[in-house]
């Protein structure tokens, strides 16, 4: 059966990624969950045993967390299923599982081009460095999350990292691999697509069927473009007009980030059970405080940070800034403060009014810090030049 034959190829692939990369102890049991092939009356049988699966796969998501093949295979199954069994009239009268009421809630949903208003509030997420989010509700962390996640889902798309250990670090983190999967909504608007990056190779400039559009060809729901940014940074912008949505993936050195500006609305549509980190951030057992890192070479590291020149000739600032001081300590690779750069060059872009322009670090408050003890010595003598001259006059 194609669908049995799909799902099973992501699970299997991915399971055989994860397995490599990111030596997973207790592998997700999403083999118990059996998809059987169908001969007789093949679409009534197809669509229940795609119900059976789902439901089956939706039991395992705790011990499946993280696990990048088992959400691709999540992916794609419901996908097929809204694909294959929502106009089912047999079915869907039939059926009232939670999934077929969603499905059919989709399927009569408004047409493609008024699906989100454009002039409406959106909010913006974004993935990067060792690795630093910013969430849809503005929050700032820093997390461990070494392995597969999600970064978004919801029911047009899905995004998913795979983070890996950065060589001669015995703590740092990086985004390495990169998914994203857009679901099949409608045949004026997308078919299902599927984009894929690793740190190691340059990113493609196309989904992986060859395509880089969708939908009718004079006004494309979808649309992937790619620029390069200098030798050593590139960047992929997806589009998604039908929904209102902008994905940007970059790639600096071998590290990738990933940045979306979304409807509020959409932003609000993901599994509560779930652990996406644009909407729910990091579990707090994998979050680190910057404040509290041990540290290393901090002078090096401020000075490198504060002198680096983004491509549109910008600064760093605000908790880029902090973010680019504590890779520089952490990693001891300078592609981290081009890394900075292309993440806060997507904040210029996406969501400006969120900086404060903050110019003075975290970091440079330290007192084991030559450029802190230095800033503290300035701020003395100015304090000391104004008593004077207040006794003066």
């Amino acid at each position: 059966m194609l669908v049995s034959n799909l799902i099973r190829r992501f699970g299997t692939v991915w399971a055989a990624v994860i397995a490599v990369c990111t030596c997973v102890p207790v592998p997700c049991p999403q083999d118990t969950c059996m998809l059987p092939n169908s001969k007789d009356n093949p679409r009534d049988n197809q669509c229940r045993d795609l119900d059976v699966y789902i439901k089956c796969m939706k039991s395992l998501s705790k011990k499946c967390r993280g696990d990048i093949g088992y959400h691709s295979a999540v992916t794609v199954s419901n996908s097929e299923f809204k694909k294959l069994c929502t106009s089912h009239d047999d079915f869907s009268r039939n059926n009232s599982s939670e999934h077929s009421q969603m499905a059919q809630s989709t399927h009569n949903g408004p047409s493609c081009p008024l699906l989100f208003d454009d002039k409406k509030e959106h909010r913006f997420c974004g993935l990067f460095g060792d690795p630093h989010l910013r969430t849809f509700d503005g929050k700032y962390q820093t997390c461990r999350i070494h392995g597969a996640w999600q970064v978004i889902e919801n029911p047009f798309f899905g995004i998913m990292v795979t983070n890996e250990a950065i060589v001669n670090s015995t703590t740092a983190t990086a985004p390495t691999k990169l998914t994203v999967i857009l679901k099949a909504h409608k045949p004026e608007c997308t078919l299902q697509k599927m984009y894929e990056a690793q740190g190691d190779f340059q990113l493609p400039s196309v989904f992986e069927d060859g395509s880089t559009s969708s939908g009718p060809a004079t006004s494309p729901t979808v649309s992937l473009s790619w620029r390069s940014n200098d030798p050593n940074s590139e960047t992929v912008i997806i589009r998604l007009s039908y929904i209102s949505t902008i994905i940007t993936v970059t790639r600096v050195g071998k590290y990738l980030s990933i940045s979306a500006k979304l409807p509020d609305q959409l932003t609000q549509l993901f599994n509560q059970d779930k652990n996406v980190l644009c909407s729910t951030g990091c579990p707090h057992s994998e979050q680190i405080n910057i404040k509290q890192v041990a540290i290393n070479e901090l002078d090096r590291a401020l000075t490198s940070c504060h002198n680096s020149v983004g491509p549109t000739g910008h600064k760093l600032t605000d908790q880029y800034l902090d973010w680019c001081v504590f890779d520089m300590m952490t990693s001891h690779d300078e592609q981290f403060i081009n890394a900075s750069h292309a993440a806060y060059s997507d904040v210029l872009f996406f969501e400006p009014r969120s900086l404060f322009n903050r110019t003075i670090s975290i970091f440079e408050y330290n007192p084991n810090s030559t450029a802190g003890a230095n800033g503290i010595h300035r701020l003395n003598l100015f304090i000391l030049t104004i008593i004077t001259l207040y006794n003066f006059l």
